[in-house]
């Protein structure tokens, strides 16, 4: 085999059961071998490795499901900034009594609002609906299956 090129790739990944962030540094070698096809090697500290989006663990918790991303996809940590409690001047209600210039906090977002912020922050919204391509793709072949057999 002939080496053409080598490449170094930070693959970014997110465990999807604990959901830990982390990223796997590889150098892809490029070869190509005597018959003339084309050879991909991936490699991790020096040892060859399954390519990133096959047999990774999560290093957190060991589970094997991960979403491995192709570099520069997404960044590896979004960090929004803590939202500061906002106080509001309006009429406030005391007892039966309105009292003009009273300070009450502003709302906090109700649970719809909370966790369509959390979704949009994560890819949890894009799994639900590939889960659920999955399963009428599944269940449509199982029909199917059952009713060629029977």
């Amino acid at each position: 085999m002939t080496e053409e090129f080598s490449t170094s790739e930070t693959w970014p990944m997110e465990c999807l059961r604990c959901w830990h962030v982390w990223q796997e540094e590889y150098v892809v070698r490029h070869l190509t071998d005597v018959h003339g096809h084309d050879v991909v090697v991936w490699l991790r500290r020096g040892t060859p490795v399954q390519p990133p989006w096959s047999g990774t663990s999560c290093p957190g918790c060991g589970h094997s499901r991960v979403a491995a991303f192709p570099p520069g996809s997404r960044p590896l940590v979004v960090s929004l900034p803590a939202p500061e409690p906002v106080a509001v001047t309006v009429p406030a209600l005391v007892g039966e009594q309105l009292v003009e210039g009273g300070h009450v906090p502003a709302q906090r977002p109700g649970t719809r609002e909370r966790i369509v912020s959390t979704l949009t922050g994560q890819p949890a919204l894009l799994y639900a609906l590939l889960g659920i391509v999955f399963l009428l793709v599944t269940g449509y072949e199982l029909v199917e299956r059952v009713a060629i057999h029977h």
